[in-house]
């Protein structure tokens, strides 16, 4: 009894200043990736789109002990990123970005340099947070995943790509098609109203990765509007259906 006391005040306290105190278990997304990771044996995580690393700092915390390639275009971001994954002999920060072909393009440069994206920026999106705006445009090496998979990625082993590069994704995987068979884990960031001109939507993501053998199993929230609280993007976990894999 005293502790659940205890516990409800902390809870209280930490609620007061906009925080929240929660389980570690199938509630919580991080957990649930955590087990995921281990029921596919997962050996290398493909981190496309990685910013900072923060997916890759999250992974360690979670004792994932794998191979992680971090790929990251923008100079700013990767200097950090490259910083981080210094420490740590089985992360590899890599500058370029992917697509579904081999060339230099613009990437525009959003002000938190977390919504940057190669597509314009649509007012929805300004609205809902007025610091991704974009401020200038960088040229960036885009390369076909599937080219240089086995360049970054020799060690053997089931994969785990996770792609969040704002509205761009079907353009990465387009360009992994010659190794999305082997590859039995992805992670998308799927937007539920229009946030960048050309960019998918949630249930085109969904309905396009079932054609390719993947299903949807599990869904965290990603972006909300700053205003109003609204949903803008979630991250999908799709599994690749076993008559699928290679």
């Amino acid at each position: 009894m005293f502790m659940h006391r205890l516990k409800k005040g902390f809870r209280r306290a930490i609620n007061a200043v906009g925080y929240d105190l929660v389980g570690f278990d199938y509630t919580n997304a991080r957990a649930r990736l955590r087990r995921t990771l281990e029921r596919l044996n997962i050996r290398t995580v493909l981190d496309v789109g990685a910013n900072h690393g923060a997916l890759g700092w999250s992974l360690r915390e979670l004792g994932y002990r794998g191979n992680i390639v971090s790929f990251e275009p923008l100079p700013e971001p990767f200097r950090e990123l490259s910083r981080r994954a210094a420490a740590d002999s089985k992360w590899k920060a890599v500058q370029i970005g992917l697509g579904d072909r081999n060339l230099q393009m613009p990437i525009h440069v959003s002000a938190n340099s977390l919504s940057s994206s190669c597509l314009p920026m649509l007012e929805t999106h300004e609205n809902a947070a007025p610091q991704s705006r974009y401020q200038g445009t960088v040229m960036a090496e885009i390369r076909r995943l599937d080219e240089v998979f086995q360049q970054y990625c020799p060690a053997p082993g089931p994969v785990f790509l996770k792609v969040d590069t704002q509205g761009f994704e079907r353009k990465v995987l387009e360009g992994a098609a010659g190794i999305l068979g082997g590859v039995p884990l992805v992670q998308l960031e799927c937007s539920l109203v229009p946030l960048y001109e050309g960019g998918d939507l949630i249930e085109d993501m969904i309905g396009w990765m079932r054609g390719q053998g993947y299903d949807p199993t599990d869904m965290s929230a990603a972006f909300f509007h700053e205003g109003d609280g609204r949903l803008m993007q979630t991250d999908i976990l799709f599994e690749r259906r076993k008559a699928h894999q290679r």
